[in-house]
């Protein structure tokens, strides 16, 4: 039961009910005493909030079944800011039940209680056996309990550790049914678990070590990757299926958990190799073990073949810096300092992500990014290859768990072995030294055919099958969605002159979706066999126009809440906008979330530069713009700069921000020197420009070209203008007359009734989308340099082309370009994209 134990520490374990007060709350009271006394920490139990005007001596504080109105609101923001710095929160059960008008502790705890049916048994299955407080329990654990719903599934803003199944019980009605979870929130964490109703739970050893693990992740001595996850295949998680061994040793599979035996070898996903790909596994090293995770090497029954043309990413815990945990071995150490903060020691279990694209390769070691590494050498490519994991000697104990990969969109090849079919009619494996991995499938007549559910071919333009024929050859079927499924391609198969005589075969694909079935047709005895398939996959997205600029607004926070309250609303229900956006009252500052999501539909609508809302040096957009701009980057996009007018902005003052911008972001991929200055007309006299105007691109915000002495160039940003386009050929003509920037804005429309109750400005309605088509048209009739977008998620103006969703209060975009449902919330990105197309083939 005792961990090695942390640093003394203090837990403030707080109680206090002004609902429902539940009995066994003595009871947990002393289980978690009796915890830290023998895990090196002292508790405080209390019901007195006013002890919430200091918690710096705590490292946690602990919820335990609180219900109701337990703060006040000085009590809420100490407890919030806290939180936020870098303490830790830990809910138990009825804390769900708790502060119901406090919307920042509905996102810190994770989920509001709903209803509960009476007490009875059920399973619980655990999703993650790594975290501290899951790691000790099997992947089912049934007990008896209280079982709570939710009014809403968390699983998008927290890591789900444990599920309720509810087949197990009566009274469940969330389907996906979180019971335990975890998230990082600001600089803090938070871990709450719906167990703890009953007395007897507290004298439960597995549910007091679930505790001590959440209290000590919480406190941030026990590490854990509590990113929300979602989109993860599993490549193991209990069944070997897929996946080969080569060399000597092997791995032990039990409990779902690998573990490594003799050595030196290597456990290879022979099933198929991936391309882009985010790869997450779990795993756990005895003492100075050793082992490793290899990508992005070719089949092969040698696993120095791995080592020789792929990369290790190392699991050492004492070796040179290029060599041990967290490098990529003999090639580029870790972030030795990120790395050491992140790492859980011995006998504890870690979690790594391998985040693959192109030729670079990022690690994060329990959430924390500890490497960056990118492939230069010819001879090896990160491009494409297969996945395995290190049995380095029988000295070296190391263990695996939950082996999971998500794919990335990306174009690209996907190459399957084709004796590694999910399910067959007829097919057998056979025998071939000359195959890849020594194994074809074989045995293969007339009407047979073979199933490849770990294969999608929506995306695939081509086939490729390497084979073998001794028989009578044959042609293949390229199916989509089973083994009767729609043909997308066949390809003849001729006779080699044997068995061990390979070439290729191919064809081009139609479009399908679903995975990939292949069915064989010939005349009498065996065909042919087939080594290995491939599909090649046209990329997701095209190119972005470099052209095409778009306002993007990085001022949004969910904690507090910043401008999505606008005009007196209270968010997340009711926000300052007239339309509501897809991915809720976001956080800005959210980059593995909402900001990734955002660059992937600013890619997808073809603009290739965002305009980035500035407010001056230090403040909240600032402190942003380095996240934003690694999303960006990741995406291919540039970003810009919407310098605002704060307040006390002069023109000298606009220099010094242009010259601090090009210093603190300027040798950043994703740095675009172009800067548009809001309302410049504010200011007369912009002589000061000259300072900065050489090596930068400045535009000043008018059609009026008496008023842009010392700038670059003009845009217009009114979402409305664009409707009549006032002044935009004359401003045009004298752009292109002077080597000026001409980049008119245009938008889909305009309305702030919510965000400014009772304001009396124009608005603009969408027209379902003939808006943003005339805007678009005006700015190309005047052959503009630049076009630049209002806007793609100013949301109190309504001007966005971010998706919206349909909710009762707030328009949506049903109907537009006459689409609905997800069609319709995407449609304004898809509209751009074509005016994109339009405005590029104008050059």
């Amino acid at each position: 039961m005792t961990i090695a134990p942390d640093p003394a520490y203090q837990v403030l374990v707080f109680s206090k009910t002004a609902g429902f007060r539940h009995d066994s709350i003595p009871a947990g009271i002393q289980a978690i005493r009796d915890l830290g006394a023998a895990n090196n920490f002292t508790v405080t139990a209390t019901e007195d909030a006013s002890v919430f005007s200091n918690l710096s001596p705590y490292k946690a504080v602990v919820f335990l079944s609180t219900t109701g109105d337990v703060l006040n609101d000085s009590q809420q923001a100490a407890f919030q800011s806290y939180v936020d710095g870098g303490g830790g929160y830990v809910g138990i059960h009825a804390a769900a039940d708790t502060e119901y008008g406090w919307p920042y502790y509905e996102k810190l705890a994770g989920a509001y209680f709903k209803s509960h049916p009476h007490i009875q048994q059920a399973t619980v299955r655990s999703e993650d056996r790594a975290h501290a407080a899951t790691a000790h329990l099997g992947q089912a654990w049934s007990r008896t309990d209280e079982w709570y719903n939710y009014r809403t599934n968390p699983r998008p803003g927290v890591k789900v550790l444990q599920t309720l199944d509810e087949s197990s019980y009566s009274g469940g009605d969330m389907g996906d049914h979180p019971i335990t979870w975890c998230h990082p929130q600001g600089s803090g964490r938070s871990f709450y678990t719906g167990l703890g109703h009953t007395i007897e739970s507290y004298a439960d050893q597995n549910f007091r070590r679930l505790l001590l693990g959440g209290i000590r992740y919480a406190a941030g001595f026990a590490k854990a990757d509590c990113r929300p996850e979602t989109s993860y295949t599993p490549l193991y998680n209990g069944s070997t299926t897929g996946w080969s061994q080569a060399g000597p040793g092997s791995f032990a599979n039990a409990d779902a958990t690998l573990t490594s035996q003799g050595g030196m070898g290597l456990l290879w996903y022979q099933a198929r190799e991936f391309a882009s790909y985010s790869l997450k596994l779990d795993w756990k090293i005895t003492g100075d073990g050793n082992s490793g995770v290899f990508v992005g090497f070719p089949p092969s029954g040698d696993p120095n073949s791995a080592v020789n043309n792929g990369y290790e990413v190392q699991i050492d815990a004492s070796d040179t810096p290029d060599r041990t945990t967290g490098s990529i071995y003999g090639f580029k150490a870790a972030d030795q300092a990120a790395r050491d903060a992140a790492l859980n020691p011995p006998g504890e279990w870690n979690t790594y992500e391998l985040l693959v694209e192109g030729e670079r390769l990022q690690v994060f070691l329990n959430g924390r990014k500890i490497n960056d590494f990118t492939n230069t050498d010819p001879a090896r490519s990160l491009r494409q290859g297969h996945v395995g994991i290190q049995n380095h000697s029988a000295s070296d104990q190391v263990a695996f768990r939950n082996i999971r990969i998500k794919e990335l969109s990306a174009g690209g090849t996907t190459t399957v072995e084709g004796e590694a079919y999910t399910s067959t009619g007829g097919v057998q494996v056979a025998n071939h030294a000359p195959a890849s991995g020594g194994k074809t499938a074989g045995y293969i007549d007339n009407g047979d055919w073979a199933g490849y559910s770990q294969v999608n071919v929506s995306g695939a333009t081509r086939f490729t099958a390497r084979i073998s024929s001794g028989g009578a050859g044959g042609a293949i079927q390229v199916r989509s969605g089973s083994q009767t499924g729609p043909v997308l391609g066949t390809v003849a198969v001729p006779q080699t002159g044997g068995w061990e005589n390979f070439q290729t075969v191919s064809t081009s694909l139609t479009s399908g979706s679903g995975p990939l079935f292949l069915t064989f047709t010939g005349g009498g005895g065996s065909l042919f066999d087939v080594d290995t398939l491939t599909l090649d996959t046209a990329p997701v997205t095209a190119p972005v126009s470099a052209k095409t600029h778009i306002f993007y607004y990085p001022w949004y926070d969910a904690n507090p809440w910043r401008h999505w309250q606008q005009g007196g609303q209270n968010p997340p229900d009711n926000i300052g906008a007239d339309f509501y956006p897809a991915l809720g009252a976001y956080d800005s500052g959210d980059y593995a979330g909402a900001v990734t999501q955002h660059m992937k539909w600013i890619r997808q609508s073809g603009a290739g530069v965002l305009v980035y809302s500035w407010w001056g040096r230090g403040g909240y957009e600032d402190g942003l713009a380095r996240g934003v701009m690694d999303a960006a980057a990741a995406q291919g996009l540039k970003v810009a700069w919407h310098l605002e007018p704060y307040a006390g902005r002069t023109a000298a003052s606009t220099v010094d921000d242009i010259r601090y911008i090009n210093q603190t972001y300027g040798t950043h991929p994703a740095f675009s020197n172009a800067f548009y200055v809001f309302e410049s007309l504010r200011i007369t006299d912009w002589s000061a420009l000259s300072q900065v105007n050489q090596g930068n691109v400045i535009l000043a915000q008018t059609t009026d070209t008496s008023k842009i002495a010392h700038f670059g160039g003009m845009y217009t940003y009114d979402a409305i203008a664009g409707a009549t386009a006032p002044g935009w050929q004359q401003a045009a003509d004298y752009a292109r007359a002077n080597g000026l920037v001409w980049a008119p804005s245009v938008g889909p429309g305009y309305i702030d009734d919510r965000a400014v109750p009772g304001n009396t400005t124009p608005t603009l309605g969408r027209d379902n989308g003939a808006t943003y088509d005339r805007e678009w048209t005006n700015a190309l009739n005047t052959r503009p340099t630049w076009v630049s977008i209002t806007s793609f998620n100013e949301w109190h103006e309504g001007s966005i082309i971010e998706p919206a969703v349909p909710r009762s209060g707030y328009q949506s975009f049903e109907g537009a370009y006459g689409k609905t449902g997800a069609a319709a919330q995407t449609a304004y990105l898809d509209r751009t994209r074509h005016w994109v197309t339009q405005f590029e083939a104008q050059s």
